[in-house]
């Protein structure tokens, strides 16, 4: 039997350069082909935990009305018919998410006062150990970690400015229907949402039925996010560079949900920069036309006129929308306490029925 050299043997067990070559590109098309897969087991992991948070809300909204016998309004106090307000209601809900002691960091006795009422008491640096306390249960994992932005609060002598980074922020706002005003006493009273401005709405209110009925939904928070912001209503609304000066006032803008700021403009941040959003959002704009979820965003401008009674013009106040992170849809805490999903692609009367609380429209589960 012949013996094969043993330089033979050995240029056999080598690769050839093709060869790594053919190893290297499956390699590549196997990890192109896995990639998508990772990326959307890592964005199912993060929906779920957004989910939860919600559902986490929403159980402490129950006990707050339980507690209260009503559910907390989005913000309250302050003057009627404007923009001055006293605390949100992302303040009174701490307690009902474990978070007790952050409860009582904030003094809901400090306000500033004129004519005998308090308003402003959120912005006072008694307050401001609360005012930058941020939980993660309030931000939704497939957006941003923390602020990006930074506020100037208070004023006078009383001003002081937070760092970026380090204001309290949410990704889940309160649902305030399809009614103009987001207060009780105006037009549009029975298209009102569940939470607005100085709402006490008790279960009992809810006559459309809890499981029909939006109690907070997702709106996305910062700039990132948020690249663009929306102008002109109705059929002529478009949307413009956040980075626009507002029609108002001066400065760069920026987008962040402020949670403990009862205000409902847009907020300093030092001399030449303002931070727009919200914390309570629509189904319609300011004259009553549809508003798409994950439509580009209104920042809030929330004054109404001072007596209910008066007439009133046909545009309401201005807020946002609901928006999210995830494509194509947004997640929603009915009044029931339950979390679903609504697609970009609902129909707008469905849409608009799911946010109201005693328009008595009539909805299917299979209609969205």
């Amino acid at each position: 039997m012949s013996v094969q050299p043993d330089s033979f043997r050995s240029r056999r067990g080598a690769f050839t350069l093709i060869e790594l070559l053919v190893v290297i590109a499956i390699i590549a098309v196997l990890i192109a082909l896995l990639l998508p897969a990772v990326q959307s087991a890592r964005e199912a992991a993060r929906r779920i935990q957004c989910v939860n948070n919600m559902k986490q809300l929403g159980l402490a909204l129950h006990n707050y009305h339980d507690a209260t016998l009503s559910f907390p309004a989005a913000m309250q106090g302050g003057f009627p018919g404007n923009a001055y307000f006293s605390y949100t209601g992302y303040a009174h809900i701490l307690p009902y998410v474990e978070q007790g002691n952050a409860y009582n960091t904030f003094n809901f006795s400090l306000n500033s006062f004129s004519e005998g009422v308090g308003y402003f008491g959120w912005s006072l640096p008694g307050n401001s150990t609360g005012f930058q306390l941020q939980f993660s249960m309030f931000l939704c994992p497939s957006n941003r970690a923390v602020s990006e932005v930074g506020a100037t609060v208070g004023s006078g002598a009383a001003a002081y400015t937070v760092e970026a980074g380090k204001v309290a922020v949410t990704d889940y706002v309160f649902n305030a229907g399809a009614a103009r005003y987001p207060s009780p006493g105006y037009v549009d009273g029975n298209l009102l949402g569940p939470v607005g401005f100085n709402t006490a709405t008790k279960i009992a209110d809810i006559t459309d039925g809890t499981s029909n009925t939006m109690i907070m939904g997702e709106s996305a928070g910062g700039s990132a996010r948020n690249k663009f912001r929306a102008t002109d209503v109705g059929a002529n609304r478009k949307c413009i560079p956040m980075a626009t000066p507002l029609t108002y006032t001066a400065g760069t803008v920026y987008y962040e949900n402020i949670m403990f700021m009862a205000y409902g403009r847009a907020r300093a941040w030092g001399t030449d920069k303002k931070v727009v959003g919200g914390l309570v959002s629509r189904t319609v704009d300011a004259i009553g036309y549809p508003y798409k979820p994950n439509d580009c965003a209104y920042d809030s401008y929330t004054d109404t006129p001072d007596v209910p009674g008066v007439a009133i013009p046909a545009a309401g106040s201005q807020l946002p929308n609901f928006r999210s992170a995830h494509p194509g849809m947004i997640n929603a805490t009915f009044s029931d306490g339950s979390v679903r999903g609504i697609k970009d692609t609902i129909s707008m009367p469905t849409y608009m029925g799911l946010s109201t609380m005693k328009a008595g429209e009539v909805l299917s589960a299979d209609s969205y």
